[in-house]
């Protein structure tokens, strides 16, 4: 079921309609009914396989609680982390790695029958990447004593499954989710307003903003491309066009849970105007990062050990990020170049810091041309990489390696010299990338969110222009970017 869709309209309805009728422990059940309903939507019987998952943790974890030996604990994480990984890895890399077989074996110029005959017509569960290292961080903070097994499988299978951001994040952690289903159950005026605002802010990123990007985008991903300034152009507005998408999904999902008295980890914080590629990844799929921090980055030492090892942690940790949003090796060089662009700020810092001082001396109108011209060069670094998470194929990725990169320079030139012919053709969606510049500079300028929600009279102005905004354009849309993750 897609938030942005009539459907779902109707399910929140009536899902709020009930929800608040009910005493505390009803609520709950009601919940997890709901969420199962709204997960089973697509193919009912994915059902069950976040089911299995919930069962196998839910005992894991008690396990561990109760045993007796360190053996015996690190078994039941065993048992919890191959189960789930095992799961994970048969859905989204089975062909994929078929695949790597035989393309090796095609090198060699060997026979790929045998392999081929091994092929399973898979479907990729939605949001299964996201509900497992969200059961797997619980099983994980239970074995390291972080947190007690929580005994009730009712709460902990509304955990794992709680509707809002079960599909695409943020991802919850137990020890932040799981005791708010033991309070009282109670939502205030102010959650309500924040819920409504979100929600709707939400819509209006999606349907009216990153979906239009998409109509201009998704044509030059389509096939090969051999224009340098067209796909410079492309992949700048599909860059917005993840941001506005993904965070409009973790804004919809977070007053979601306001609306049900939860508070949901926030996903995001200003990560599209950022001076460097590690700033942007602190900011941006924040839930994630710290998945990833937490049980990866830290476990293989961190920066521990010397500035060589944290370089390969680092190049790790961005590898395996990359793998992680999809089986294909497009992902894994889009992780493989993060983590370069990081591992060679790290290493110019030396020369960045003096930099940086140098222009916070020279005045604050020198600072801030500083900080944008950072972020400007920040923004064409990031989009570029995206080439290869945006492009569906290695033939299209490397066209618009060779257009950008190899053709001749006098494409560009000429192209100037021409009145650059493309803005035209792409002016509606430059305006849209500025529409969203300006907003994001005003939340962290003006703190406009905080200033809305705080006079009633701009909140209500501002949530009746989102929704004939929204309604004028549609509800029903593409399914959200993260979906396929």
């Amino acid at each position: 079921m897609l938030f942005n869709s009539k459907v779902f309209v109707v399910f929140l309805l009536f899902t709020l309609a009930v929800y608040y009728r009910l005493g505390k422990q009803a609520k709950l059940w009601f919940l997890l009914v709901m969420s199962y309903v709204f997960y089973g939507f697509w193919n009912p019987w994915l059902c069950s396989l976040i089911f299995a998952s919930t069962v196998v943790d839910y005992v894991c974890a008690l396990k561990i609680d109760g045993a007796t030996s360190r053996f015996e604990r690190n078994g039941w994480l065993g048992v919890s982390l191959g189960m789930n990984l095992g799961a994970l890895g048969f859905f989204k890399y089975y062909n994929f790695f078929l695949n790597s077989i035989e393309g090796s074996l095609q090198l060699l110029g060997a026979p790929t029958d045998a392999v081929s005959a091994w092929h399973l017509d898979l479907i990729l569960p939605v949001g299964i990447s996201f509900y497992t290292f969200q059961t797997l961080s619980y099983t994980i903070e239970v074995w390291r004593g972080n947190f007690n097994a929580d005994r009730n499988f009712r709460d902990f299978a509304l955990f794992v499954s709680f509707f809002p951001q079960l599909v695409a994040g943020p991802v919850e952690r137990a020890t932040h989710l799981l005791p708010q289903y033991k309070l009282d159950f109670k939502v205030t005026r102010a959650q309500i307003y924040e819920g409504v605002y979100l929600i709707l802010l939400g819509y209006v990123k999606k349907v009216c903003i990153g979906d239009r990007l998409g109509r201009w985008v998704e044509p030059h991903f389509a096939s090969p491309i051999d224009n340098g300034p067209d796909a410079l152009l492309s992949i700048l507005l599909f860059t917005t066009q993840i941001y506005v998408d993904f965070s409009a999904y973790s804004d919809i999902a977070i007053g979601l849970g306001r609306l049900l008295g939860y508070d949901i980890r926030p996903n995001f914080n200003l990560p599209f105007v950022v001076p460097s590629i590690p700033e942007r990844w602190r900011r941006w799929h924040m839930s994630m990062g710290h998945w990833f921090r937490d049980y990866i980055y830290f476990p293989l030492g961190g920066n521990r050990h010397g500035k060589a090892r944290t370089l390969l942690h680092i190049m790790i940790v961005m590898f395996l990020s990359g793998l992680w949003h999809g089986a294909s090796y497009n992902f894994v060089i889009w992780g493989l170049l993060n983590g370069s662009t990081m591992v060679a700020h790290r290493l110019l810092l030396p020369v960045l810091r003096p930099l940086s001082n140098a222009a916070v001396a020279a005045g604050k109108a020198v600072e801030i041309g500083y900080f944008y011209l950072c972020c400007w060069n920040t923004m064409v670094m990031i989009s570029l990489i995206n080439i290869f998470f945006r492009s569906d194929t290695w033939e299209v990725a490397q066209s618009y390696v060779w257009s950008l990169f190899l053709r001749h320079p006098r494409q560009w030139v000429d192209w100037v010299a021409n009145g650059a012919p493309l803005l035209d053709h792409y002016s509606d969606g430059l305006w849209f990338m500025l529409l969203v510049f300006l907003a994001h500079e005003s939340q962290r300028w003006l703190q406009l969110k905080e200033r809305i929600l705080g006079n009633r009279v701009a909140w209500a102005l501002t949530c009746t222009a989102m929704f004939l905004y929204a309604c004028l354009y549609g509800i029903k849309g593409p399914e959200f970017i993260y979906f396929q993750f």
